[in-house]
């Protein structure tokens, strides 16, 4: 192989490892993001269920209502 192959090769793997680099960079940083989204889904579900067992007499109620006309 020449020298200049040999540079070629040496540039484009480079570039490739800094490309992997910057993928790898990206998947953490969505993965983070997807921690925190996971747990704010909870949160809210939990806020969502906490509030429909303080009040199950309003929901009750209000499906017990008959329609307007």
């Amino acid at each position: 192989m020449t020298a200049k192959k040999i540079i070629d090769l040496e540039e484009k793997v480079a570039y490739l490892q800094n490309m992997l680099d910057d993928m790898n960079m990206t998947v953490f940083r969505q993965g983070e993001r997807i921690e925190k989204l996971s747990e704010l889904v909870k949160d809210m579900n939990k806020n969502i269920n906490s509030s429909k067992n303080t009040n199950p007499d309003e929901d009750s109620a209000g499906q017990d209502k008959p329609p307007h006309y």
